[in-house]
């Protein structure tokens, strides 16, 4: 296993030279005239918003020191982020129009800086889920990396069409399916959390109501219980006086056909159960042996193993994502839209992803059937992995990538609501769904800050504050559970931070129709 990662870090540390020097040339073929003399800041304004003018000369200035205008912006991402990630959410829809109207940013700027806000983010939730345990069983961890392993290589699979989409469709149709998307997802994470908070709520009166009436027990108890014991020993006691009771003992012959019967009456599958749940093996149609021990070390321990497998296809998604170019960055082979090498290296990242889910697929699927056999009791919010369940939910969650890419919004918008669909409890699917994020958050975080559309400066700065209100947000979002005994708050949490996404982002998109009208679809290629 050390080979295969050593080459992939070399590999991408070759790539990485490569970005730089590519980097490099861009920024001197596309930097401003840094000698216009200067003598106040808004006389480099035509620059961007990270120009100033630095010793009489225009400039790109750092970060520091802080401006008001971004300790405004920290502050409205650090809410932003609180908010979010208790959901399982990255936030991307509340920070990109945030750093537009704030940090007076263009969408080019605006979606890297919210990229390193979210990493950070999602290392904090990841360091605190992967801690934490089920709530149902704690002996498993919280975090469900069947569905990561599942789920993530496919929903990358199907942004690359949504992004291709998004080039072509035109603003105001995007912005129409995004406002009704949004909308419709609200409304169902609200009808379905003010399900979960019913039925929870009736769950704590009828333990009231069992604390209550134990209590009265308790008391009667306490009051006539000396009469109670009084009266159990005058009974013993004229029991035992009886001598007309005979003790029947049974004859030694009599006793050894009854264990022969009672043992002729335990059948075969009795006795296989019995086996099997004390740590007997089954082999696989591979040539795998599992047993019950090996399947419980699972759910109980972090899966290194194929979160390895997991990493290879991150190297990938940061591999295809730098040679292709996206987001706005360009391609560090200098591919151009539309050229046979362009489709080739787009058309080629699709078995890629197919190929990483139908191993863990197989696997899985495998799994799941000898767990099955054992007779293991599932609880209430696993999903039970089967042909069709390996093949359906990945399926969705393409359809979830495409509407992602297509939108403009982050996955976690899709995938969040989408695992609580299919049954995931709500701190499962929230720890879950962060997980993913980390992964796809930091593959285009590392690309927009090897190809210089991301300041280094402030890519740690706000990934600090990412840290800090996920952080805030997760522990948050815990003391109201278990105060409270609610976990309908990520439903309503989800609900509420979807909904003010879509109607920020719908507004940009109708100011943005208001400008350049309604206008027809467009060319993939077109700039």
């Amino acid at each position: 296993m050390r080979r295969p990662v050593l080459l992939a870090f070399s590999v991408l540390a070759g790539l990485v030279l490569l970005s730089v020097q590519q980097t490099n040339v861009h920024r001197r073929l596309n930097s401003p005239r840094l000698d216009l003399l200067c003598e106040w800041d808004s006389e480099c304004a035509q620059f961007g918003p990270r120009y100033g003018c630095v010793k009489h000369v225009c400039s790109e200035r750092g970060l520091f020191p802080l401006r008001s205008i971004d300790i405004e912006g920290t502050i409205g991402a650090l809410i932003c982020i609180i908010v979010s990630s208790g959901g399982g959410l990255g936030g991307g829809g509340l920070l990109v129009p945030l750093y537009i109207i704030v940090l007076g940013m263009t969408s080019h700027d605006a979606i890297p800086l919210s990229k390193a806000t979210i990493f950070g983010s999602a290392i904090a939730s990841m360091i605190l889920n992967i801690r934490k345990k089920h709530p149902l069983d704690s002996t498993r961890q919280l975090i469900d990396y069947e569905v990561v392993m599942m789920m993530e290589p496919m929903t990358l699979a199907g942004t690359i069409i949504g992004v291709h989409m998004n080039k072509m469709f035109p603003e105001w149709l995007i912005t129409v399916l995004l406002v009704w998307l949004l909308y419709t997802t609200s409304m169902r994470m609200v009808k379905k959390g003010r399900t979960i908070w019913k039925q929870e709520h009736e769950k704590d009166e009828k333990l009231i109501e069992f604390v209550v009436t134990k209590w009265k027990e308790f008391v009667f108890e306490r009051k006539y219980g000396s009469a109670a014991v009084a009266c159990a020993k005058k009974w013993k006691a004229r029991a035992l006086n009886k001598k007309s009771e005979v003790i029947d003992i049974p004859k030694l012959d009599q006793v050894h056909n009854n264990i022969q019967q009672d043992n002729e009456l335990v059948g075969d599958g009795e006795e296989d159960d019995f086996l099997m749940g004390h740590g007997s093996k089954m082999t696989l149609k591979s040539g795998e042996t599992l047993s019950l021990d090996s399947l419980m070390r699972f759910r109980t321990t972090i899966p290194w193993r194929d979160l390895t497998i997991l990493f290879f296809a991150w190297l990938g998604l940061v591999l295809f994502s730098m040679l292709k170019g996206g987001h706005g960055t360009p391609s560090v082979i200098g591919l151009v839209c539309g050229s046979s090498m362009y489709w080739l290296l787009t058309i080629m990242s699709f078995p890629f992803f197919v190929a990483v889910t139908v191993v863990f697929g197989l696997k899985i699927a495998a799994r799941h059937q000898v767990m099955q056999n054992y007779g293991y009791n599932y609880v209430k919010g696993d999903i039970i992995w089967t042909k069709r369940t390996t093949v359906l939910y990945p399926a969705l969650c393409t359809v979830a990538g495409i509407a992602a890419g297509l939108l403009g919004i982050g996955g976690g918008m899709v995938k969040g609501p989408l695992l609580l669909e299919i049954g995931l409890l709500p701190q499962v699917a929230s720890a879950s769904s962060s997980t993913m994020i980390l992964f796809t958050s930091s593959a285009t975080t590392l690309q927009f800050i090897v190809l210089g559309m991301l300041p280094m400066d402030a890519a740690l700065w706000y990934g600090i504050v990412g840290f800090v209100g996920g952080a805030i947000g997760q522990l948050g979002l815990s003391y109201l559970i278990k105060k409270y005994r609610k976990t309908a708050f990520v439903l309503f949490i989800i609900a509420g931070v979807i909904g003010a996404s879509g109607v920020i982002m719908g507004l940009l998109g109708v100011e943005d129709i208001a400008h350049h009208g309604f206008n027809g679809f467009r060319s993939l290629c077109a700039t």
